[in-house]
C-alpha cells in the first residue's frame, strides 16, 4: 500500500494497524507514505512532532503495537513528489486530501498526477482519493471531476463513502 501524500503518517500508520487487524502478518505487507515535505517524513519516520507533544504521544501509543508485533520493516516513508512519482505496482494507493485540495488542483496538474498514480497500480489496485483532510474543508475540485480524471486514465470508478475511487482493470 501507498500512502501518497502521507503527511506526518497518521494514515500510513493506520493502513498497516488495519492489515494487521485484518489478521495479516507484518511480512506479508508493505506500507509506504511518501511526502514531498522532510519535516513531515521525520514527523512520521519519529512520531514526533515538537510543536505538539501530545500528537506525537498519541501517535507513538498508536503505532507501538505495530512495532512491538515486528512492523517495523514493514512500514516505510520515503520522500517523492507525486505529481512527477513513477513506478511501483501498489495494491492501494490511498490520497486523503491531496487530490483536489490546496495543493495539486488545477486540471492539467492534477490529471497528470492520477494518470502517474494510476500507471503505478498492480492489475486489480486501487486508488481511493479520500477527502477526510482537514474534514473537507480544502477541496476545490468536484467528486464528479476526480471521477471523469479517474476514468480518463482507464480506472474503473467505485461508489465510496468518503471520496472517490477507481480500480485499475
Amino acid at each position: 500500500m501507498l500512502d501518497a501524500a502521507c503527511g506526518c503518517g497518521e494514515g500510513t500508520y493506520a493502513l498497516a494497524r488495519l492489515l494487521m487487524g485484518m489478521g495479516v502478518a507484518p511480512d506479508r505487507f508493505r506500507v509506504l507514505g511518501s511526502s514531498l515535505e522532510e519535516i513531515e517524513l521525520f514527523a512520521a519516520r519519529h512520531a514526533f512532532f515538537p510543536h505538539d507533544q501530545r500528537r506525537g504521544e498519541v501517535l507513538r501509543s498508536f503505532a507501538a503495537p505495530l512495532l512491538a508485533a515486528g512492523a517495523a520493516t514493514s512500514i516505510g516513508f520515503v520522500r517523492e513528489d507525486i505529481r512527477e512519482a513513477t513506478g511501483g505496482a501498489w495494491d492501494v494507493i490511498l490520497c486523503n486530501g491531496i487530490l483536489g485540495g490546496p495543493f495539486i488542483h488545477d486540471r492539467q496538474t492534477l490529471e497528470r498526477t492520477i494518470a502517474r498514480l494510476a500507471a503505478r497500480l498492480a492489475p486489480g489496485g486501487l486508488i481511493v482519493a479520500a477527502d477526510r483532510f482537514h474534514e473537507g474543508w480544502k477541496r476545490r475540485v468536484p467528486a464528479a471531476m476526480l471521477e471523469e480524471m479517474l476514468r480518463g486514465a482507464g480506472l474503473t470508478v467505485l461508489t465510496v463513502g468518503e471520496g472517490v475511487a477507481g480500480v485499475r482493470p
